[in-house]
């Protein structure tokens, strides 16, 4: 162990002595810090922006006049998305997906009003994250550190030297890739930690249990992330014997795994699984929902057989013998017919969306910048399954909510002369704002687990590398 320590501490040295090792950390460094100043306080704007608009748009809702309950329905109301307590350390999908949904009867509406949508050209590039520098960049640092670990002493003969002088080859090469582990945490590990708290102590991450267990996971992930990524410039160095060769291939790998694998799985996934644009969204909806019928057409069958329920039910032969407002009845069993045909859309939409997921993760095993990013955005809650976690909790407020207005209708508008009658402004106290449930830190291990194991894997199978490697060389010394 100390010889194994020793040639970590002289690898870690060896790194940090080097001036453009240096330069590059600090530039990293730099744009870190940035990315962190600048996420924070976007997040932090629209957080108050979108927790403000919520709570206009209840009050105006309360404050409306007295009004006929279905026309009340039409005015609707609005669902703000809270960002992710750690979006600003990862935003993931958070700048493409849209900010409310507007709830309204007869009708599911999706996110409308993103950011990117809105932004331009030069905008929608956006502003490097923290997570997209150490996902991205970092490694390019990594391997700018250990590209001549070993074929930098070989090329300059001290390995050799070492090795004749009876140190173990597979302690030197074990202690390079800790070495460099070292030399990351040393001035990396002190900056994260000091964001995190800077964002605590400003209000910008808030200090929950499930936050916290989130960011600990998170930790943990791109820990086994970064241990990969200096097992992969070592074991690269050690299988060159010129230094400039062993960098030519850690750059060519950076380029295909980092830049274009992902981009190919990408497109591979929306090729495999394509999802319609919103005008088909909207074209399909529009045939399902003829299909099943018309609460506004008498002659349709469906409702023809529940006027017949509904007068059997009360015994009565005529509507306007009935004891309630058989059109609250009509417009009841009219949103119950729409919303099954849009819950049942919406699902296999976002089964497409998931087969996409799924695709694109099973890609991460030939990239680990696929695993982490998974990993990343599903335990910063910015991924696609909190997206759609946040429209099923819309989705069930506003079907509550119209329900309870054709109750009303049902109740409390008599038959005869319906469409001039009101109810009391009192009643709309008694519809509560719509409030996101953020899900519990176990929900998102559970969707995020297989791209943890796909980073456990790329790390294990980079270290059973090295572990053969080290042995190779153990055998010829």
């Amino acid at each position: 162990m100390r010889a194994l320590w020793t040639a970590a501490r002289h690898e870690a040295v060896r790194a940090l002595r080097n001036r453009t090792v240096r330069i590059a950390a600090a530039l990293v460094a730099a744009l870190l810090v940035a990315a962190f100043l600048l996420e924070a306080a976007r997040h932090t704007g629209e957080a108050r922006q979108r927790a403000a608009f919520q709570e206009l748009v209840h009050r105006q809702w309360v404050e409306q006049p007295a009004r006929h309950p279905h026309r009340a329905a039409h005015y609707g109301s609005f669902a703000f998305r809270p960002p992710s307590p750690l979006g600003f350390f990862d935003p993931g999908l958070e700048s493409f997906a849209g900010t409310s949904i507007f709830l309204e009867p007869h009708q599911r509406n999706s996110l409308s009003f993103s950011e990117a949508a809105q932004s331009s050209e030069l905008a929608r590039f956006g502003t490097p994250s923290a997570a997209f520098v150490l996902q991205v960049l970092l490694p390019l640092l990594i391997f700018c550190m250990t590209f001549a670990s070993v074929a930098g002493e070989r090329e300059a003969g001290t390995w050799a030297l070492a090795l004749s002088q009876g140190v173990d080859a597979r302690v030197l090469i074990a202690g390079k890739a800790l070495g460099a582990l070292l030399a990351i945490a040393l001035w990396l590990a002190p900056l994260l930690a000091l964001a995190f708290a800077g964002a605590l102590l400003a209000g910008v991450l808030d200090a929950s249990g499930d936050t916290l267990l989130r960011a600990a996971f998170l930790a943990g992930g791109y820990a086994l992330y970064v241990a990969a990524c200096a097992a992969l410039g070592v074991l690269v160095s050690s299988f060159h014997r010129r230094a400039q060769a062993a960098l030519l291939t850690l750059l060519g790998l950076w380029v295909a795994l980092w830049i274009v694998a992902p981009r190919l799985a990408t497109q591979a996934a929306s090729r495999l699984h394509p999802t319609p644009s919103r005008a088909q969204v909207e074209l399909d909806l529009a045939r399902a929902l003829r299909d099943v019928g018309d609460s506004h057409d008498p002659s349709n069958p469906h409702f023809q057989e529940l006027r017949r329920r509904t007068l059997a039910e009360h015994g009565a032969a005529r509507v306007e013998d009935l004891p309630v407002n058989y059109g609250g009845v009509v417009m009841r069993e009219g949103e119950k017919v729409t919303a099954a045909v849009f819950n049942d859309y919406y699902a296999r939409l976002f089964d497409a969306h998931r087969a996409q997921d799924g695709l694109a993760l099973r890609a991460g095993l030939f990239t680990p910048l696929l695993a982490i990013r998974s990993f990343s955005m599903g335990l910063a809650g910015t991924d696609a399954h909190h997206l759609v976690d946040f429209e099923e909790q819309a989705e069930a407020h506003r079907y509550a909510f119209i329900q309870h207005l054709n109750h009303l209708h049902t109740t409390k508008i008599r038959w005869q002369n319906d469409r001039a009658q009101r109810v009391s402004r009192a009643e709309w106290d008694a519809l509560s704002p719509f409030q996101h449930r953020r899900p519990p830190a176990a929900w998102a291990l559970s969707r995020v687990a297989p791209a943890g194991l796909a980073v456990l894997a790329w790390a294990a199978a980079l270290a059973l590398g090295l572990a053969l490697v080290t042995r190779r060389h153990g055998e010829a010394s």
